[in-house]
């Protein structure tokens, strides 16, 4: 009984962002990797929407530039920073950021749709799946989410803004139609 009434209490629910395409735009991919310009006019009225409901925001996000060479470590800390920054200056609050170093052929478990990205930040920040949404673009991002038992939702900019079909509980043009889902 104690349990249950601590798990209930104490859990949070959290949002799961992916970056690229989803929080900032990529269409200047590959010439820019990865952008830190964020998609403000798509995403502040949503999250702080989502804030609002007492949603912390955790950003999982695939970047093998690094593993490529065409960016370093800290290069990449630069750009998640800054997102932070920017986000925090309309009064939006990042948690957390996890993020993927490695490319596909690497094989390794923190490459999305692989699980392990989201269990590092469950088991961290106290987060209660059962409550919690993942938000990106790519099949990768829904895949993941669904796997770790999230309710997904896809967006239409980055990649997926030519897709007809998503396999997401969820299909919305951008962040700031999130109202219409949660």
């Amino acid at each position: 009984m104690f349990v249950e009434f601590f798990m209930r209490n104490y859990l949070r629910k959290a949002i799961f962002l992916d970056k690229d395409g989803t929080l900032v735009d990529n269409s200047l991919y590959p010439v820019v990797i990865p952008s830190d310009k964020i998609l403000k006019n798509e995403i502040v009225d949503g999250l702080l929407y989502l804030q609002k409901k007492g949603y912390v925001f955790i950003i999982i996000s695939n970047q093998s530039w690094i593993a490529k060479g065409r960016m370093t470590m800290s290069e990449v800390e630069a750009v998640f920073r800054s997102v932070c920054l920017q986000l925090e200056a309309y009064g939006i609050f990042i948690t957390a950021y996890y993020y993927c170093p490695h490319q596909r052929s690497d094989n390794c478990q923190c490459k999305k749709p692989k699980t392990y990205l989201v269990e590092k930040a469950a088991l961290e920040h106290d987060l209660d799946l059962s409550q919690s949404f993942m938000i990106g673009d790519m099949d990768d991002d829904i895949v993941m989410g669904k796997a770790m038992g999230l309710k997904t939702v896809q967006v239409l900019t980055g990649k997926s803004m030519f897709r007809l079909e998503s396999c997401a509980d969820y299909v919305i043009q951008n962040i700031n139609n999130v109202r219409e889902v949660i």
